[in-house]
């Protein structure tokens, strides 16, 4: 039975829960923090986790995702229970459930923003990290039967395309760029499914 909490994430519980329309499929939505405007003549140090993590548990609780994952230390912070729905997509009053459309929408924000700087070596994307705790983290996605699938395409750079229909229709992995309603383009990539658990 798949579990509300995360094992390997840090239970930061935020309160404030509450349900989803469960006549959609499953979904996950891949996030990053993209905190800091770096470039590749000006990259910039990561932001520490734990920054993030008392964000998310103080002024950003309106933004708040279920779970907060450090790719370069494999480090897990939950925000809510896997049954609630979370807080880091726009949801325009009247319109899709963006937050809540599915028997589950996961919402997951990678630690890392373009060219950051960490030891000393820089990233561009987000696949180029070493993406500790990526397994993990896919299995137990994938345990909320949130299939290993991109309606959209797997983010491979920062295009924006929107489909509500296929939103509303198909379960799988959304970029934070594919969900209506939404301006944000991110994540720019995202890991390739891991196989098996």
């Amino acid at each position: 039975m798949a579990e509300i909490w995360m094992p390997q994430a840090i239970n930061m519980d935020v309160g404030d829960h509450a349900p989803y329309d469960p006549g959609f499929p499953p979904k996950a939505i891949a996030h990053i923090t993209a905190d800091r405007e770096a470039t590749a003549e000006n990259p910039m140090d990561l932001v520490p986790f734990t920054s993030l993590q008392h964000f998310f548990t103080h002024d950003g609780k309106e933004k708040a995702p279920h779970i907060l994952w450090d790719p370069f230390a494999g480090a897990f912070a939950q925000f809510f229970p896997a049954t609630s729905r979370s807080k880091s997509v726009h949801d325009l009053p009247g319109g899709t459930r963006t937050d809540r459309a599915g028997k589950v929408v996961l919402q997951i924000e990678a630690l890392f923003f373009p060219f950051c700087r960490v030891n000393g070596k820089v990233f561009r994307q987000l696949a180029d990290t070493p993406c500790k705790g990526w397994r993990e983290l896919n299995a137990w996605v994938r345990s909320w039967e949130v299939p290993d699938y991109w309606p959209m395409g797997h983010p491979v750079d920062f295009t924006s395309h929107r489909s509500e229909s296929v939103w509303e229709t198909q379960g799988g992995w959304y970029a934070h760029a594919q969900v209506p309603e939404n301006t944000h383009v991110d994540p720019g990539s995202w890991p390739a499914f891991t196989q098996g658990t």
